[in-house]
């Protein structure tokens, strides 16, 4: 139910001034036993994957999932640092997940402008996708035979090929279900003896095409007698193709793309500052920008609703979101090795490292976590208890 709106972001919080934070956390810790007891009198299904990540969540840098013992050997102070719970559905964990995944990407990554390409579908079939999780595999199958058979058909001579990474969401901005592939494209090309720079996408091929393409492929899968109603109201409603944006430019550099693509790699797909707030009545309040007019909306549902919106965006296990295509699904190619990368193989080790659990607590929040407040000598580790 959404109870109100507003032009800027501004306007928004001088009208819900933040005085109390809300973490996800907490909100499963006080609501999921409730959930699940209201999931089975509604006869939804709580697929084993989910029970599993938020209930590894709820109890992440707890005393229950382990912890590592670290002593002064100065002035017998002493700290336990307590194991994370490295869910897919963690907020803490996540962030790790996601700077992991974004040294991951930007190290494969050829150093030239990338094209940020993002292909939806049309509401139709969404459903079909929830219904039998393992579609959401004909996302990436369909994004990479459009752009594959595009240019293998410009190029057939010299047979250019590309490089791109897709990501799968499954959220819009609300939150709700809505399946769609963010892809970073490459403005460069390598063939049989040389690279070619290029710039052109042209949509309108694109479009249709990726919808003719996923199409087929569900219509193998459900059936052609089942599925051609649906694709033929389909047809009716998306007879220009499927909407494919890729906007020149609109990230200054690859990185920021990268960032912007991975923001909900490995976490929940919603962020926890956009709580407004949870009412005696156990309704929750929370903002989004809509995509269709920018405005900022506030909705208002019960927190039971909310749980079971976010929950269903969790993957199955083993079901990769981020995939290598073209040039970057294999370093096979002759002319990639000569290629310059976005960040230099040399610095890899050391960019990782930064990662490490020490190094990431103090490069995100400038505090080193062994560093003895007493005597400011640096702590030993001691033992580990799981």
């Amino acid at each position: 139910m959404i109870i109100n709106e507003f032009n800027t972001q501004k306007d928004l919080f001088d009208f819900y001034p933040k005085d109390k934070y809300f973490k996800l956390r907490d909100i499963f810790n006080d609501y999921w036993d409730d959930f699940l007891v209201f999931a089975v009198n509604r006869n939804l299904t709580i697929r084993p994957i989910v029970k599993h990540e938020v209930e590894k969540m709820m109890i992440c840098k707890t005393p229950y999932l382990g912890y590592s013992f670290y002593h002064c050997p100065h002035c017998d102070n002493h700290i336990h640092v307590y194991n994370t719970c490295k869910s897919r559905f963690c907020n803490s964990c996540g962030v790790k997940y996601a700077k992991a995944r974004s040294l991951a990407i930007e190290s494969k990554l050829i150093n030239c402008n990338h094209r940020h390409l993002v292909f939806t579908i049309s509401d139709i079939l969404w459903p079909l996708f929830l219904e039998k999780r393992s579609r959401l595999n004909f996302m990436f199958d369909a994004v990479n035979l459009t752009l594959s058979s595009w240019f293998k058909e410009m190029y057939k001579k010299e047979k250019y090929k590309p490089g791109f990474i897709l990501t799968l969401h499954t959220f819009g901005r609300d939150d709700k279900w809505n399946v769609h592939i963010h892809c970073l494209y490459s403005e460069i090309a390598l063939g049989n003896n040389s690279s070619k720079k290029f710039d052109f996408i042209p949509f309108d091929m694109l479009r249709k095409r990726f919808q003719k393409i996923l199409l087929d492929l569900l219509e193998k899968d459900i059936g052609k007698e089942k599925f051609r109603p649906i694709k033929n109201k389909v047809y009716y409603k998306s007879y220009n193709g499927f909407y494919v944006r890729a906007k020149k430019n609109e990230f200054p550099n690859s990185r920021k793309a990268i960032s912007y693509i991975l923001r909900y790699c490995g976490r929940p797909c919603f962020a926890e500052y956009r709580i407004i707030d949870i009412d005696d009545e156990d309704y929750i309040s929370f903002w989004y920008q809509r995509h269709e007019d920018d405005k900022f909306v506030v909705e208002k549902i019960h927190i039971f609703e909310f749980i079971a919106r976010i929950i269903r965006h969790i993957p199955e296990k083993g079901f990769k979101t981020i995939r290598y295509y073209g040039i970057y699904a294999s370093k096979s190619h002759k002319l990639y090795n000569t290629c310059r990368l976005l960040i230099d193989k040399a610095k890899v080790p050391f960019y990782k490292s930064l990662l490490k659990w020490r190094n990431f607590i103090y490069t995100t929040f400038k505090h080193d976590p062994l560093k003895c407040p007493n005597c400011d000598s640096t702590m030993t580790f001691e033992y580990a208890f799981t």
